[in-house]
């Protein structure tokens, strides 16, 4: 018998160590399938992101190259037509935020040049910014070089406002200058603190410049100005992770590796990139004069949709493995639960031998175990009786459904006014017994007209009719009396409330 009680949980165990063996080995395989195709769709999807980023930004150099046309094809009087000609280019791109016309402007033209734009912008005086130096208005070029002032720009608003003026003297700008002239084409710039948005330091670095240059139309060697587009860089790449969010939970992070880019690389960086591991992906996008390393990264190696399925295989292998094993434990289980029901059975068998059926409270068998308990233990207490007065005119007038209903609203109503530890009990038909800790006479009154008044000023509804009623009590305070004396004492209380024209308290002397 012990062997096959043995066998009866060792055979269940093999099955199901067996069967969670295969399931598992199943999982992995699934896994793998699914992280090397999740590998394979991410690349491609890598891929569409880093040329969707270079089509968006090689749209914006032609758009700036357009800009830089019209003062190539235009004469210089109709260079004051600018802002007509650059609506139509800022209008057609969600990043470009300003273009700025710089020309080529010698020393000995600067009072000139000054006078020409103030008859546009009134405020106009040129400055510059020397590294790490503060705002410095007038010419400030220690050999006599050119400058390239912002003479004009659009929109026409107060944040680009702050740019007018402004020309560069460091030696970034002149080597970006000798790189445009050289090749011809336009030259974009590392990230950098845009004036629209101010001269202070602490602001966020969130845009880049593009600047492409304007020959003379008779010499195509003569630089006569740039034109600069002025680039909002971050709607670069928010919209990178707009566009791939739909698809996978990709972070990206985008590392500029051109010219003077080394103080500050990070164009931009989701949340949380250095705190999750992942798959990392690297794209490059790559511009005239530098180039941008896009890397992306899968936060989640599988799909909500791949996880449910790798759930699914292994909750299915589960249920087969644990499937013998439960048929036995199924016995035992059952076993329980007849148990579980029989001890429920045993406790609503109980209740009915103590309670009344219609009114839920203690019955009489109840009430003569407590009262047996209470003179057994010489306790002293009150024990109050009461009926409802003219209760059999309520049967004859309204029906016994009616005097049954009656009833549970008296019980109800008297229980809601009892102190926690009192007795109630139905003795019988209208007749309710109280046993009270009260033993104080006139405490004792007070408490049972109180009750009494709880129901006389209560109201029961009955087929569309309200019935009222009211009480006879009668009660006796217990000192040395047996279950006999008390309740004969109780009992000619009650008689004598009757008496007394019902609805009343009486209590023995």
């Amino acid at each position: 018998m012990q062997q096959l009680t043995k066998k009866k949980y060792l055979y269940p165990f093999f099955a199901f160590i067996f069967t969670l063996i295969v399931t598992l080995y199943a999982v992995y395989f699934v896994y793998q399938s699914q992280f090397n195709y999740t590998v394979s769709l991410v690349d491609k999807l890598a891929d569409q992101q880093a040329e969707n980023l270079q089509q968006v930004v090689e749209s914006d150099l032609q758009f700036i190259g357009a800009g830089a046309n019209f003062f190539h094809a235009t004469q210089p009087e109709d260079w004051h037509r600018f802002p007509v000609f650059a609506d139509q280019i800022v209008s057609a791109s969600q990043t470009l935020i300003a273009l700025q016309w710089m020309p080529r402007i010698e020393q000995n033209q600067i009072v000139s040049h000054i006078q020409k734009v103030k008859r546009t912008y009134p405020f106009y005086e040129i400055y510059t910014v020397p590294k790490d130096g503060p705002k410095t208005l007038g010419y400030i070029m220690p050999n006599n070089e050119p400058i390239y002032p912002a003479s004009d720009v659009y929109p026409r608003n107060q944040a680009n406002f702050n740019a007018l003026g402004y020309y560069s003297s460091r030696l970034r700008f002149q080597l970006v200058l000798d790189g445009i002239r050289e090749t011809g084409l336009p030259s974009v710039s590392d990230k950098i603190r845009l004036l629209q948005d101010g001269l202070d330091r602490s602001l966020e670095k969130s845009g880049l410049l593009v600047y492409h240059p304007v020959f003379s139309a008779e010499n195509s060697e003569e630089l006569v100005g740039v034109v600069i587009g002025v680039i909002r860089s971050t709607r670069y790449f928010e919209s990178i992770v707009v566009r791939t969010a739909t698809e996978q939970d990709l972070l990206v992070k985008v590392t500029d590796i051109g010219f003077d880019a080394e103080d500050d690389p990070i164009l931009y960086e989701s949340i949380n990139w250095d705190m999750t591991s992942g798959i990392e992906i690297t794209k490059r996008v790559v511009l005239p004069n530098r180039e941008w390393i896009v890397d992306f990264k899968l936060d989640k190696k599988t799909t909500d949709n791949d996880r449910i399925v790798l759930i699914g295989i292994l909750i299915a292998g589960t249920v087969i493995a644990c499937l013998s094993s439960y048929i036995v434990l199924l016995l035992v289980r059952d076993q329980e639960h007849l148990e579980v029901l029989l001890d429920e059975r045993t406790k609503e068998l109980q209740f009915l031998v103590d309670h009344d059926t219609l009114t839920g409270i203690y019955n009489r068998r109840a009430f003569s175990r407590y009262l047996t308990d209470k003179v057994s233990g010489q306790e002293s207490f009150a024990l109050a009786g009461f009926d409802i007065d003219n209760f059999k005119l309520i049967n004859d007038h309204y029906g016994h459904v009616a005097g049954d209903e009656m009833l549970c609203h008296v019980a109800k109503t008297v229980q809601s006014n009892l102190e926690p530890s009192d007795v109630f009990v139905r003795m019988g038909g209208d007749e309710f017994c109280i046993i009270s800790h009260i033993t104080d006479r006139y405490e004792l009154f007070n408490y049972l007209d109180r009750v009494g008044c709880a129901v006389a000023t209560s109201a029961y509804e009955f087929d569309g009719k309200m019935i009222k009623c009211s009480l006879s009590i009668g009660a006796a305070i217990r000192r040395m009396e047996n279950e006999e004396d008390i309740m004969q004492a109780s009992d000619a209380q009650l008689y004598k409330s009757k008496q007394a024209g019902r609805n009343c308290v009486s209590i023995a002397e």
